[in-house]
C-alpha cells in the first residue's frame, strides 16, 4: 500500500522481447527462403528432363551413340541415326513417304520441308522399329514459310528416339556430314559429303529462302525433309532435294539454328555444348559438340588421331590449316520468354492490339483477325490455337459477363438452361475442327469473313439499313464496351436485313429445341474456328428468343465465358493426353495476347466514338476482305 506523499520511482523496462532483435535474422531467413523458392522454381523450368530416360526410345541419337565408346566408327552412326528419321506421307494403310523427316523431341516432334505435306489432305508418319514400322497420324503445329519448314505432332503419347540439335552459329565447310532419308519401301537412305557452302538463297514454290548451307551429301529426292548430322549424330539441318538441270538433284541444307529459332516457342530442344578448340594438328574437326575437351583429348590421343595423316573411320578429315567457315547470327538467340524471342512478343501483342481494336470499333471480328492472323503471320496450326483462343475468350468475356451482371443486365432464367447446350456445342466442335483438319479451317475462316465483309459492304451502300449506332445504346463505360468483342448490334426498327427477317420470322417452340438453337450454334463455331461465336449468338438471342440488345449481348457474353472453360478444359486434356501440346506454350500465347485484346478494345470503343460510323465500316470491310482473301487464296 502506497501512503500519501512518498515518491514512486519507475525503471526503464529492458526485457529482452520488446527490443526485437530478432527482426533482422527474421526478415534474412524470410529472403533466404524467397530466394530458394525462386532457384527452386528456376532449376524445375531448366531442368533437362531428357538427361536422364529409362529406355534406349527416349535417348537423343547422340547419347545412345556415344554412352558405350570414347570414339565413334562410322558404321556405328550409320545403324544409330535411322530410329530417328521418319517417313512422312499421307494418311492410309499402303501409303509410301514422300519425304523423311526428323524427330526432335522424345514425345513426337518431327520437323520436315514443308512443300511436301502442305497440299496432303491428311499426314502420316511411319516411324521405323526393329519389331516393324508404326504409324501415326501428325497434326501441323507451326508452320514457317520462308524458311520451307514445319514443325509436326504426332498424335501419340509414345517417347522415341531424337536428335541433339547441333546450333553452333560457326559451319566450317570441309566437316564430314550425313544426310539421311527413307526410300518408298521405307528403308533408310544416307550418304557421306561435305558442306561445300553456305548463306545461300533459293525459290521454293514462290518463296524466297535464305540462310541455306549446300551439300554434296544431299544426293536423292528421298532426303528431301530429312536430317544431315555431323560425326556426333548432331542434327546439322534438314535437308531440301531440289532437282537441277539435266535433272541432277541439288543438295541444300536449313541449319539447325534456323529450326530452333522458329520453334523454340513451341518445344524446348536439347542442344549441344558449344564446340571448345581442337587439338592441335586436329585440322578442320571441332572438338566433339557436348563433351569437355579433356575427355575428347583423351579419347584421340588413345587411338593416336592426334598424329597428322592417321585417321579414325571415316569420321576425320585431316589438314593442315584451318577451314572456311561462315556463321550465322541472325538466328543466335536472344532474350526469350518461355521460348518465345521477343520480336515474336512484340508480333503478337500488335495483333491483339489489332484484333481488340476491330472488336472494339465494330463489336464484332476481332476474333476471326485474332485468328487468322496466327494462323498466317505465326504460322501456327488449330491445335494450339484454340487453346489459346479460348483462354483469351476465358478472360475476355469473364470480365464482360461480371460486369453485365453488376449491372443487372444478364437475365439467368434465360442463360442457365442454355449453358449446357452452348458447352455441348463447343466440345463437338472442336473434335470437328481436328477431324477436318488446318485446311478445311482455313476455308471455312475466309468465308466466314467473306460474309462479314458483305454484310459491311450491303451497309456502307445502304445506310438506313445498317446496324444501330453503338452512341444510342444504353451508356456504359470503355470497359464494357471493349469487353464486347465479336457481338453485333441490332438491327434499326426501320429496314432490317434479310438474315435479320429469316430470324425474325423463325418460330421455334419451348422446350429443347428452342434450347438448342440457341445454344449449340455458338458452341460450335466456337468450337471449329476458335473464334468466340458472339457474332452468332447475339442475333439469335435478339431475333430468335425475342430479347432486347442490352439484356442479348449480356447473356451472350455469360454464355460465351462457360463455353470457352469448357473448351479450354477439353483442348488442354485431348491435347495433353495425345501429346499434341504442352502447357506451357498455350498458356503464354495467352498471357502475351489478353493485355493487347484489352488495350486494343478500349482504343477500338475510343475510336467508335470520334469517327463516322461509314468510316468504321469501311475500315472493318476492308481488314474483313484481306482475311478473306489471304485465307481462300492461300
Amino acid at each position: 500500500m502506497i501512503e500519501t506523499g512518498e515518491t514512486i520511482e519507475f525503471t526503464e523496462n529492458k526485457t529482452v522481447f520488446c527490443e526485437r532483435p530478432w527482426k533482422v535474422p527474421a526478415m534474412i531467413l524470410a529472403l533466404l527462403v524467397v530466394v530458394t523458392f525462386g532457384w527452386g522454381f528456376y532449376i524445375l523450368d531448366s531442368y533437362d528432363e531428357d538427361d536422364f530416360f529409362g529406355s534406349n526410345t527416349d535417348l537423343s541419337v547422340s547419347q545412345f551413340l556415344l554412352r558405350d565408346v570414347a570414339a565413334i566408327d562410322t558404321q556405328r552412326l550409320y545403324a544409330t541415326v535411322p530410329p530417328a528419321v521418319v517417313g512422312v506421307g499421307s494418311g492410309g494403310v499402303n501409303a509410301v513417304p514422300s519425304a523423311a523427316g526428323a524427330i526432335v523431341g522424345a514425345n513426337g516432334y518431327v520437323v520436315t520441308t514443308l512443300h511436301t505435306v502442305a497440299n496432303l489432305p491428311s499426314i502420316d508418319v511411319q516411324v521405323y522399329t526393329p519389331t516393324g514400322v508404326k504409324r501415326f497420324p501428325a497434326q501441323v503445329v507451326k508452320t514457317v514459310p520462308t524458311h520451307d519448314l514445319v514443325l509436326l505432332k504426332m498424335q501419340t503419347a509414345e517417347h522415341f528416339m531424337f536428335f541433339r540439335m547441333d546450333t553452333a552459329p560457326t559451319i566450317q565447310m570441309t566437316q564430314p556430314v550425313f544426310a539421311f532419308g527413307r526410300n518408298f519401301g521405307g528403308s533408310a537412305v544416307v550418304r557421306q559429303g561435305t558442306v561445300q557452302s553456305a548463306n545461300l538463297s533459293l525459290d521454293v514454290g514462290g518463296a524466297q529462302i535464305s540462310h541455306l548451307l549446300r551439300s554434296d551429301a544431299v544426293y536423292s529426292w528421298e532426303q528431301n525433309g530429312g536430317p544431315l548430322v555431323n560425326t556426333q549424330g548432331d542434327l546439322l539441318g534438314i535437308n531440301i532435294a531440289l532437282q537441277g538441270p539435266g535433272g541432277r538433284v541439288d543438295g541444300f541444307t536449313i541449319p539447325a539454328q534456323v529450326v530452333v529459332s522458329h520453334f523454340q516457342d513451341i518445344l524446348r530442344f536439347k542442344t549441344s555444348q558449344p564446340a571448345a578448340t581442337a587439338a592441335p594438328g586436329a585440322g578442320t574437326v571441332p572438338v566433339a559438340a557436348g563433351t569437355s575437351g579433356g575427355w575428347w583429348a583423351k579419347a584421340r590421343s588413345m587411338t593416336a588421331a592426334g598424329t597428322p595423316g592417321q585417321a579414325v573411320g571415316m569420321n576425320l578429315v585431316q589438314g593442315a590449316g584451318p577451314a572456311a567457315t561462315w556463321t550465322d547470327n541472325d538466328h543466335a538467340s536472344g532474350f526469350t520468354l518461355f521460348g518465345t524471342s521477343l520480336s515474336d512478343i512484340f508480333g503478337l501483342l500488335a495483333l491483339a492490339l489489332a484484333a481488340g481494336i476491330t472488336g472494339g470499333m465494330m463489336t464484332m471480328g476481332g476474333g476471326v483477325l485474332q485468328v487468322a492472323g496466327m494462323m498466317v503471320f505465326f504460322g501456327y496450326g488449330m491445335y494450339l490455337i484454340r487453346p489459346v483462343a479460348f483462354l483469351t475468350n476465358v478472360a475476355v468475356y469473364g470480365a464482360s459477363a461480371w460486369r453485365n451482371n453488376k449491372s443487372g443486365l444478364v437475365q439467368w432464367e434465360t442463360v442457365t438452361p442454355l449453358v449446357p447446350w452452348g458447352v455441348g456445342g463447343v466440345i463437338l466442335g472442336y473434335f470437328i475442327g481436328n477431324a477436318i483438319g488446318d485446311s478445311v479451317v482455313g476455308v471455312l475462316l475466309g468465308i466466314f469473313a467473306l460474309l462479314m465483309t458483305l454484310k459491311a459492304v450491303l451497309e456502307i451502300i445502304n445506310p438506313d439499313g445498317a446496324v444501330e449506332d453503338a452512341k444510342s445504346l444504353k451508356p456504359r463505360d470503355d470497359l464494357e464496351a471493349a469487353m464486347a468483342a465479336d457481338q453485333p448490334k441490332a438491327a434499326t426498327d426501320g429496314v432490317e436485313t434479310a438474315a435479320v427477317n429469316w430470324l425474325s420470322r423463325l418460330k421455334v417452340a419451348d422446350g429443347p429445341v428452342r434450347m438448342a438453337v440457341l445454344g449449340i450454334p455458338m458452341g460450335l463455331i466456337s468450337g471449329i474456328l476458335g473464334i468466340s461465336g458472339g457474332v452468332i449468338e447475339v442475333p439469335l438471342q435478339r431475333y430468335v428468343g425475342k430479347i432486347g440488345l442490352q439484356n442479348a449481348i449480356a447473356n451472350s457474353s455469360v454464355l460465351v465465358f462457360w463455353a470457352s472453360v469448357a473448351g479450354s478444359v477439353v483442348a488442354f486434356l485431348h491435347g495433353t493426353s495425345t501429346g499434341l501440346i504442352h502447357w506451357q506454350a498455350p498458356v503464354t500465347l495467352a498471357l502475351l495476347m489478353i493485355p493487347g485484346a484489352y488495350v486494343g478494345g478500349l482504343l477500338g470503343a475510343q475510336l467508335m466514338r470520334v469517327l463516322p460510323i461509314q468510316a468504321l465500316k469501311g475500315i472493318y470491310a476492308l481488314t474483313m476482305a484481306a482475311i478473306a482473301l489471304k485465307m481462300l487464296l492461300r
